[in-house]
């Protein structure tokens, strides 16, 4: 389960995303939707644990795995 309350996320000073407050369960499908530069893939880095919100929290009870967008962000040793 992820849970997210109270999550600001920035881009440098940039604000992205405010307020924002959910729970994801075991089982659940989510989609995520938006324009380019909406922070989409800063809240997917913030949910899995690769990056702090700038306020409130998200509690993990299990790893979520990643897969970063650019492939030059991975380790080139895994295939």
């Amino acid at each position: 389960m992820i849970t997210a309350r109270g999550v600001e996320l920035r881009a440098g000073a940039r604000l992205l995303l405010s307020d924002i407050s959910f729970t994801v369960s075991p089982g659940d499908r989510i989609g995520l939707v938006g324009r380019n530069g909406a922070g989409k893939t800063t809240l997917l880095t913030a949910l899995a644990g690769r990056s702090r919100p700038a306020a409130g929290t998200i509690t993990r009870t299990r790893p979520v795995g990643f897969l970063a967008q650019d492939s030059r962000a991975a380790d080139p040793t895994v295939t």
